[in-house]
């Protein structure tokens, strides 16, 4: 099995711009919902290659991106050296054990990374920790249909063909119940707008998953149900590829 920190050390130089545009609009989400003020202290939870933390950068006064992937972490220095960003400091640790003090962030965010955590409500519970009272928590996930086992099912088995750092794609509604058991107060669980589709062959190699593993996840994608075509826009190209959308989920809660 491979580790979420081994996967992506060796996957960060494909954490490009191609692969921030396929979530951009959750981007955007985050940005407008957070309420951002130059004097707020954040803290990005799985930043990556750091594209949510430059973002919050000029808002704010200070910027921390954590990641458990030290080559993660190298390009994301890159990419704040390039954009000249200098309130921006880079950590490594994981999401269930986050290595600040309590109360230390006035807002938290994380975009696209929580199917890869060992523990979502160990997650949470540190979320609440490091936040201030009245402190935002600002989410954004590709999650599974509400109450649709089967589609649940079947969805997160490809994604963890593809790569084996993933760990399950939630349900809006376990998020909504995930968060209120860690003490948080929601403001909004929802449905985010789907950007344009993804290619299979492209989210293939941003996971480093070729041959057979690749062939198998292809295989899935031409024998999908009629269910699982409809609701994930599947749709047949030439070359053996797909386009398909998945779900996403986009959260704000508060700590009280």
């Amino acid at each position: 099995m491979s580790s979420a920190k081994e996967q992506f050390d060796r996957q960060a130089a494909h954490y490009n711009t191609q692969w921030n545009t396929w979530s951009e609009e959750l981007l955007r989400w985050l940005l407008e919902h957070a309420q951002a003020q130059p004097t707020d202290t954040v803290l990005d939870v799985a930043t990556g290659t750091g594209f949510t933390a430059l973002a919050f950068a000029p808002h704010v006064h200070a910027v921390v991106g954590l990641d458990v992937s030290t080559g993660m972490l190298a390009e994301a220095r890159k990419r704040q050296q390039e954009q000249g960003i200098s309130n921006v400091t880079w950590q490594e640790g994981p999401a269930e054990a986050l290595p600040f003090p309590d109360a230390s962030f006035s807002i938290v965010t994380c975009r696209v990374a929580p199917h890869h955590f060992d523990s979502v409500p160990q997650f949470l519970a540190e979320v609440r920790r490091v936040l201030q009272p009245g402190g935002r928590f600002l989410l954004a996930d590709t999650c599974v249909p509400d109450n649709q086992p089967e589609l649940n099912e079947w969805q997160n088995y490809v994604e963890k063909l593809r790569d084996p750092s993933h760990a399950r794609n939630l349900e809006p509604r376990e998020w909504r119940a995930a968060i209120e058991e860690a003490g948080l107060q929601v403001e909004t669980v929802a449905e985010a707008a789907p950007d344009g589709a993804m290619q299979l062959n492209d989210w293939l190699t941003k996971a480093g998953c070729t041959g057979e593993t690749a062939e198998v996840v292809r295989q899935e994608f031409q024998n999908a149900s009629a269910q699982a075509r409809q609701q994930f826009q599947i749709r047949e190209l030439p070359g053996a590829d797909f386009t398909f959308v998945w779900q996403r989920v986009v959260a704000k809660a508060v700590k009280p």
